[in-house]
């Protein structure tokens, strides 16, 4: 049976090299499915591991710490070999610290005889222009062959450990945390198990969009899965679409652009687009998915989605169309009442004067208790209170003849979500990215309701229950907004 990967990057934070050793030994139980150890497995292990905070990569090379394990030279480490690991980690950690003191010594000496010693300006002055390594107190022509100092900082002719900023300032290279190394602008194909570009980090990370976190839990991170169009810092925070943040959003992919086919309707621009799939079922060999325009008033339609913001798919016609919300006249069919011009539709589906209610925060068994003006008999809804004690649970809730204005409040709410959030954001996103803005047109719709209904129905205040999400006043919580 394969045996998961002990990786050493997963020792205890804080711990010593001796300490992160005997860790490291007692993860690799039972001995029989981990040794003997061939090379491969030895250097997977060893990916990340930092010693005294370097790399390990950058203190020596895999194969010659693999070689001074392998004592019989026969390419395989035996559990007795591995012992040793403890040894060799103690003689690295040493290794690095004495680095660290020469380039302290070197230092002081730089001061104390500066004229016998280079310096930035001295190295900048060169031709070809050279950088300066604080290891050796030296100029260099590549900062590669300065130890872990292997990016450049150009401004000040200075070899400086490699960083997101760092990088980005030479040249417009991108970090690969993986290795702390600088990599080519754009190209993250060579840093280990990072190979995605976040350009507005500059750094190279693990994919990040996919439904589930990543096996990897050194690549897990809290972060919002913006869709287009939604405000972003980084790239990281977009999950459609490019995958990019540009000038503070997610970027969508680009219209009727065949180089960027699209997969679902997440990936086109919210407003107005959406990524219909082949209309042939996969046989016009010519089909190329790409965001394409929403359809206008009157065309033909099959969902929601084809239809424009503000528009939705009316499926009580025998033809289905788009048509826009509270357009329709009396007489019309209509799938839903927010169709009508009056918002209303009588037992028969067509649009029609606007009811009132006969029955409006009065209790209630059943919709049949909800008596309404509508001519043909329709009635209204029947619902359960947010809270109820010794009181009937249930009350007829106003229909659209009881608000102000035909549904005025209603009316701006759905507007708003139409225009600012699209089809395809959900409302909890909308209320989300708008803030109060949103949400005061939402509870403005739902304060007038309450007040028709007779409510709010909450828990008595000697319950000390608060809960606005389940119990809350609307008309309170508009205020205070």
């Amino acid at each position: 049976m394969d045996m998961p990967t002990v990786y050493w990057r997963d020792t205890s934070v804080g711990a010593t090299v001796t300490e992160k050793a005997v860790e490291i030994i007692q993860r690799t139980e039972p001995a029989a499915a981990y040794f003997p150890m061939s090379f491969a497995a030895f250097r997977k292990s060893a990916e990340g591991f930092r010693i005294e905070g370097v790399l390990i990569e950058n203190i020596t090379q895999p194969d010659a710490l693999f070689l001074q394990l392998d004592t019989n030279i026969d390419g395989e480490l035996s559990v007795q070999e591995f012992a040793h690991i403890g040894t060799v980690f103690q003689s690295l950690s040493n290794a690095v610290l004495e680095m660290r003191t020469t380039q302290a010594a070197a230092r002081r000496l730089q001061e104390s005889v500066p004229k016998q010693q280079a310096t930035p300006e001295v190295c900048n002055a060169r031709n070809p222009r050279q950088y300066f390594c604080s290891f050796d107190a030296d100029c260099k022509m590549d900062c590669k062959a300065c130890g872990w100092k292997s990016a450049t900082d150009r401004a000040f002719s200075v070899c400086v450990q490699p960083s997101p900023e760092v990088c980005h300032a030479d040249g417009g290279q991108v970090f690969c945390p993986s290795d702390d190394q600088c990599h080519p602008p754009g190209d993250c194909s060579n840093c280990v198990d990072r190979t995605v570009v976040d350009h507005a980090q500059y750094t190279c990370l693990a994919l990040w969009w996919d439904p589930k976190p990543l096996t990897e839990w050194t690549n897990w991170v809290c972060r919002w899965r913006n869709k287009v169009g939604m405000p972003c810092n980084f790239d990281q925070d977009c999950i459609y679409g490019m995958r990019r943040c540009l000038s503070g959003n997610c970027m969508p992919f680009q219209p009727y652009n065949a180089n960027q086919t699209c997969a679902s309707d997440f990936d086109c621009p919210h407003l107005g687009f959406y990524c219909p799939s082949d209309p042939t079922g996969g046989q016009n060999p010519y089909w190329v998915q790409y965001c394409r325009a929403q359809r206008s008033e009157g065309m033909t339609c099959a969902e929601d989605r084809e239809c424009q913001p503000g528009m939705r798919c009316n499926t009580g016609e025998p033809q289905p169309r788009c048509r826009s919300l509270f357009s329709l006249d009396i007489g019309a069919l209509a799938a839903e009442d927010v169709f009508c011009q009056f918002g209303w539709r009588d037992r028969d589906g067509k649009c029609a004067p606007p009811a009132q209610s006969k029955q409006a925060g009065r209790s209630c068994d059943s919709d049949l208790d909800c008596e309404t003006t509508d001519e043909t008999g329709r009635t209204g809804s029947c619902t359960c209170k947010a809270w109820w004690d010794k009181d009937d649970p249930k009350y007829c809730k106003p229909v659209s003849g009881d608000f102000a204005r035909h549904q005025e409040a209603l009316r701006n709410y759905l507007w708003f979500r139409a225009s600012r959030c699209g089809t395809f954001w959900t409302e909890k996103e909308c209320l989300r990215i708008f803030g109060n803005e949103a949400m005061r047109l939402k509870l403005a719709v739902q304060c007038e309701e309450q007040q028709l209904s007779g409510g709010p129905y909450g828990p008595p205040e000697e319950c000390g229950i608060v809960d606005n999400e389940r119990f809350g006043d609307f008309c309170a919580m508009m205020d205070m907004l």
